[in-house]
């Protein structure tokens, strides 16, 4: 039986390389790893909404499972939204129903959304809960954008921060990279912290303002990871998050991975999260522990991080009524 294929989905602002250690890591277990970029990350112009952003997860997802393949999607922060709105139809029970091989076998949501049908972020054109490090660009030198951005912003009331906040006219968001490291990648050494937050990409705003209308969480089994240092979303929000998604039924919410001494971006500081991954589906350690801890060339800096204390597991059986 072959190994599932991890489809990896990024958060606002980052590229698919956030997640090369986590793909040279699960690697050495036989697993393929497939880091997807999204066209709001970096786009110029922007995108108007995720429209765009859940076409690519889903072309990609349905190319795999259509080839016959089991897939667990992983999703971190703003990922999940797309995410969880892209997957309609391509679960593996469903699947099965239809006498068609392959299908997503399991979402991973980290510290991400998990949103009902019809949630919303924000109003259109409002900014005012972006969290104060994202700067909304609304224009930029000579290059123009997209006029239905431009005609639906709302800017929010003077005074402004300058720190914070630019008002410009591009349709996207940039995240200083000092602010950066201290929101993303705190648990992390300075040096690792300052190459990933130059690595940031501007993010299309209009995403923040998409509605979604389907939530895979509720028909594919779905693990939580919560993270205990998370400065970005923090671990009150990502709870009240779980909790909101439990709460309402039917949902398939069948595990939650507890890393309590984790920041954000969990995948990139704490690598001892690959053996979670690798184990829940019955992977042994690699033979050729040399191999187990190879670092991707790319990554200047980058290290084996200390398995996380302590990593708590606890189980809910999915809700049903």
């Amino acid at each position: 039986m072959s190994k599932p294929i991890f489809l990896c989905i990024p958060g606002a602002s980052h590229s698919p390389r956030v997640y090369e250690p986590l793909k040279a890591a699960l690697l050495c277990y036989g697993y393929t790893v497939v880091p997807l970029g999204l066209p709001s990350v970096g786009g110029n112009p922007p995108t108007y909404d995720f429209t765009e952003d859940v076409a690519v997860i889903r072309n990609m997802a349905t190319h795999l499972v259509e080839s016959g393949n089991d897939v667990i999607v992983v999703m971190h922060s703003y990922g999940g939204l797309p995410g969880g709105e892209a997957l309609q139809g391509l679960g593996k029970r469903e699947r099965e129903q239809r006498g068609l091989r392959g299908g997503v076998i399991r979402l991973v949501f980290i510290m991400s959304w998990m949103a009902r049908e019809g949630f919303q972020p924000s109003p259109r054109g409002d900014v005012s809960a972006l969290h104060p490090y994202m700067r909304p660009d609304l224009h930029h030198g000579n290059k123009q954008s997209d006029p239905q951005i431009i005609a639906s912003l709302e800017f929010p009331p003077p005074p402004y921060n300058p720190h914070l906040l630019t008002i410009q006219q591009t349709g996207t968001t940039t995240i200083n990279p000092k602010e950066a490291a201290s929101v993303f990648y705190n648990d992390m050494p300075a040096r690792e912290a300052e190459y990933w937050a130059s690595q940031l990409l501007p993010q299309s705003i209009g995403v923040f303002w998409s509605q979604t209308t389907f939530a895979a969480w509720r028909y594919i089994p779905s693990t939580y990871v919560l993270c205990g240092r998370d400065n970005c979303v923090s671990l009150a929000y990502g709870e009240m998050i779980l909790k909101d998604a439990r709460d309402s039924t039917p949902n398939m919410i069948d595990a939650v991975e507890r890393c309590d001494e984790a920041g954000h971006t969990v995948f990139l500081s704490q690598v001892s999260l690959r053996d979670s991954m690798a184990s829940a589906f019955g992977s042994p350690a690699p033979r050729d522990e040399s191999l187990a801890r190879a670092r991707p060339p790319l990554l200047v800096g980058w290290r084996e991080s200390p398995p996380l204390r302590p990593t708590n597991h606890s189980r809910a059986a999915p809700r049903t009524t």
